[in-house]
């Protein structure tokens, strides 16, 4: 087999998001013809820790772990939090019950740690990274981010040993949505977007999870990019039964950032009739921006919400599996036509509605559409017509027919497949 060394930030036992991609990739390339050399960080500061995707790791993989310089200790302490706490990734939005003590924090964060706070790890990604390109002799090296600040040093590392260099890019650089309130000034701007143009440019190849996503980078000068969309795990899917409930189950998995706050569905449903209202059973899982509890509050919904901690992968996909409506909230931000979570994927894989606040004319809109596994609807809209349509389909036993073809498109091994013809070339 070829070798791929493949850098990531987040792996195992990382949670959240931001670990399946890379995850999946490494589980099918070898069936591909591509050993993959995984280096990646040594006790990395992850929001979110799930031991169970441990098991998905094959014990004969090589995984590279090394050390990494990072603010976070500085930070708990400098804030009041514990050592030991996990810190969500919307700690760095805005919010109207920040401390002073927070708010400087945000502010050194956005104008300090250029590209992120992981900068501190470019360093060892060079130089550990030439000890293992001599001891493994890959053909070609594959960064996966966020964080975008990995990319540098993949860039050094391309440089230096003259192998091919393959960026991964799985959400916008210096237009993510998450930069439009955390404070940064324009010089830490202008360097960030020079970081962003040296990458995009240097690159032998760079992959983007959608086509719309390209238009972040437009101004970079690059016109090639490759598309390759997140998916599911089939695996993930297998021998999952949808167990009976006399409750509708409405549900939502991952973090939310004040940019996400479903205003029009907490206003949707705090207008329900006492009828459905009382036959319905809403459960959020993850980690959520103060602003999510404010909108619930007010709204006096907050005996019909329920807000949970962060569950385990394998947790969620069945409780994905036993829900009746599933929301996805993509940020209300620039750009967001070409925002597509991994969690878009694993929903349609369950094989329930999926109700979507967010752009109707972007690329999620488009694979909800191709696939028949739902809609998508404005943040101004009102989904009360659809939340009483699938109550309804509900109450008839009704399931959802969803086009099998589309869907198989979107499978981790498919992407993956494709994934391999790009290191090939």
């Amino acid at each position: 087999m070829k070798k791929v060394l493949v850098i990531t930030y987040y792996w195992p036992p990382s949670g959240g998001p931001g670990v399946q991609r890379v995850l999946k990739f490494v589980k099918y390339l070898p069936e591909f013809g591509w050993e993959p050399i995984i280096l990646t960080v040594m006790d990395g500061e992850y929001p979110v820790i799930d031991e169970s995707l441990l098991n998905e790791v094959d014990p004969k993989l090589k995984v590279y772990k090394t050390k990494s310089y990072e603010p976070f200790n500085f930070y708990k302490s400098f804030t009041g939090r514990r050592r030991e706490e996990k810190i969500p990734k919307h700690a760095i939005n805005k919010s109207g019950s920040e401390s002073i003590k927070q708010k400087i924090s945000r502010l050194v964060r956005a104008n300090i740690f250029i590209p992120d706070a992981r900068v501190g790890w470019v360093k060892s990604i060079e130089l550990e990274g030439m000890k293992i390109i001599e001891k493994e002799n890959p053909s070609v090296i594959l960064s996966t981010s966020p964080p975008h600040s990995l990319q540098l040093g993949a860039k050094r590392l391309a440089e230096k040993s003259g192998l091919k260099w393959v960026a991964d890019l799985r959400d916008p650089w210096t237009e993510a949505y998450w930069m439009k309130d955390i404070g940064r000034v324009s010089l830490a701007q202008s360097i960030d977007k020079k970081f962003e143009r040296s990458v995009i440019n240097k690159a032998d190849d760079v992959i983007v999870v959608s086509s719309s996503l390209i238009q972040n980078y437009k101004d970079t000068g690059r016109q090639d990019f490759h598309v390759l969309p997140n998916g599911y795990d089939t695996d993930d899917f297998d021998n999952l039964k949808k167990t009976g409930s006399d409750k509708f189950r409405i549900l939502y998995a991952g973090g939310l950032s004040a940019s996400q706050n479903p205003v029009n569905f907490f206003e949707a449903v705090s207008r329900l009739v006492d009828q459905v209202k009382q036959n319905l059973d809403i459960n959020f899982y993850g980690s959520f921006h103060s602003s999510i509890l404010d909108t619930i509050n007010k709204n006096n919904i907050s005996s019909l919400v329920n807000l949970h901690d962060y569950i385990a992968h394998n947790e969620a996909i069945k409780k994905m599996a036993d829900a009746d409506l599933l929301l996805l909230l993509i940020p209300n931000t620039k750009y967001n036509e070409g925002i597509i979570t991994g969690k878009l994927f694993e929903y349609m894989a369950a094989r329930n509605f999926i109700l979507t606040v967010g752009p109707p004319k972007g690329d999620a809109a488009n694979i909800l559409e191709e696939t028949g596994s739902g809609k998508v609807i404005g943040y101004d809209e009102d989904p009360s017509k659809i939340i009483i349509e699938q109550f309804e389909r509900w109450k008839k036993k009704e399931i959802l027919q969803v086009d099998e073809e589309a869907l198989n498109k979107y499978t981790r091994r498919s992407t993956t497949q494709k994934l391999s013809q790009i290191l090939s070339d």
